[in-house]
């Protein structure tokens, strides 16, 4: 699996469940897409989630 999420389009329906596992409990958001994870390494432009 690709190491960012934005890169991910094409894989995503083999592996779901790796996807949800990376997206479980967000911490950080990607400014270019607006994807979010779990780690700020998963994302392109990540920025820390403020609660």
């Amino acid at each position: 699996m690709t190491k960012e999420l934005c890169k991910l389009k094409k894989s995503l329906s083999i592996d779901l469940t790796s996807y949800m596992l990376c997206i479980n409990q967000p911490t950080h958001v990607c400014e270019k897409c607006g994807r979010a994870a779990n780690s700020k390494k998963l994302l392109c432009q990540p920025v820390k989630i403020k609660v």
